[in-house]
């Protein structure tokens, strides 16, 4: 009656009880080595800040020194095709953020399968989106900006952080919320969009408030407009978008740990318990916010359901906002 049953060798049985003790000590011993964490975009975005704020005290949780390295380029593709086609062993990781999930709804075709080829560790934190834009613009309101764009259709630039960006979806739904046209420039990361804003050589771009306090403070950047359903306690006088009447410009921003398909359960787990320990101090978290990051830990399944989520929820905000 087991004639038809599947044979499988005995010396696969016998290498396969080898390795799998194996895959459990290299699991329990992880990490014995530094570890790499790609971020998608150039030095001096939000997603950057975030990965360098956590990087220290995950690595010094775990022994060992964590990298970031940023390889921008095509609005997050580059670095997130670096991530796929890494070994799945823990030593490298990604900090990625929104632009994972719309990308699959805005580019013609992705090096990578967005929901397959990752495993996704953590969600770690969510942030508004703020607008800002350069003194020599001779706007202070978002209403003078709306107005300035009506009356030069085309002419303001919007800086990005790259085509498929929170930050370009941001421009978009402003622009179809106002009924105006700007100008869209995209950049490898807020950071280079955020040094051109500053050099004068673009004139608005949407960002996270920690990236740029210093310079709203200093006066060489001035806030518009925040999303989200209150004004952000860092920045009390900024209205949201909601409250000037352009309550449908609300992308939402989030940042979560990634590791490459096929990274062992016991190394998801490890990690992903290092991360929740890293978020637990109140003074840490109250450092995140002070940057514009709310704590927003999912790990595990619930990570993936938020990401599947995101991605599916992505698709028609894309269709609305008319994004390319």
């Amino acid at each position: 009656m087991f004639k038809n049953a599947l044979h499988i060798p005995s010396q696969l049985l016998a290498a396969l009880a080898v390795l799998f003790p194996l895959a459990l000590a290299n699991a329990a011993d992880f990490p014995t080595r530094p570890i790499r964490v790609i971020v998608p975009f150039v030095a001096g975005g939000g997603t950057d800040l975030l990965a360098r704020f956590v990087s220290p005290r995950l690595g010094e949780l775990l022994g060992q020194q964590i990298v970031v390295d940023n390889r921008g380029g095509a609005g997050s593709a580059v670095g997130t095709q670096i991530l796929a086609k890494s070994a799945p062993d823990g030593y490298t990781l990604g900090v990625f953020d929104t632009a994972f999930a719309i990308n699959p709804s805005i580019a013609e075709k992705l090096p990578y399968d967005s929901e397959r080829d990752f495993v996704f560790v953590a969600i770690i934190a969510t942030s508004p989106s703020l607008l800002v834009t350069h003194p020599g613009l001779k706007v202070r309101t978002i209403q003078e900006l709306v107005a300035r764009a009506k009356s030069q259709p085309g002419k303001i630039k919007f800086a990005s952080a790259g085509v498929g960006s929170s930050s370009h979806l941001t421009g978009q739904m402003l622009m179809t919320a106002a009924k105006i046209e700007l100008l869209h420039v995209p950049y490898k990361g807020a950071g280079a969009a955020i040094l051109d804003l500053l050099g004068g050589h673009a004139d608005v771009t949407s960002v996270v408030p920690g990236s740029v306090m210093q310079q709203i403070q200093a006066g060489t950047l001035v806030p518009l407009a925040i999303t989200g359903t209150a004004p952000h306690y860092t920045l009390p006088s900024v209205p949201t978008f909601a409250s000037v009447g352009l309550g449908a410009v609300n992308p939402g921003q989030f940042r979560f740990l990634v590791a490459p398909a096929g990274l062992p359960v016991a190394i998801q787990k490890k990690l992903a318990a290092a991360i929740r320990t890293v978020l637990e101090p109140q003074e840490f978290r109250k450092h995140l916010s002070d940057n514009g990051f709310d704590v927003e830990l999912l790990v595990d399944a619930d990570a993936r359901a938020y990401i599947v989520r995101e991605i599916r929820k992505w698709r028609q905000a894309v269709k609305d906002a008319g994004a390319k």
